[in-house]
């Protein structure tokens, strides 16, 4: 289970220096809040799609593994 949360905080880590980097990429004329909203809207995904994959990895074994 560890594995588990040691590659939540990698995550979460990576994502936020990703988006960081991104912001101080853009000009400042361009919309901030549809930067922030695109950030939450991919935050939300990756976390749906990371919580998924977990659910899936943790039943296949535990199905394996009686």
């Amino acid at each position: 289970m560890e594995i588990f949360t040691l590659g939540g905080a990698v995550f979460l880590v990576s994502f936020v220096l990703f988006k960081v980097s991104a912001f101080r990429k853009t000009k400042a004329n361009e919309t901030w809040s549809k930067l922030a909203l695109v950030g939450v809207v991919d935050y939300l995904v990756l976390v749906a799609g990371t919580l998924g994959t977990g659910i899936l990895f943790m039943t296949i074994y535990s199905m394996a593994h009686g």
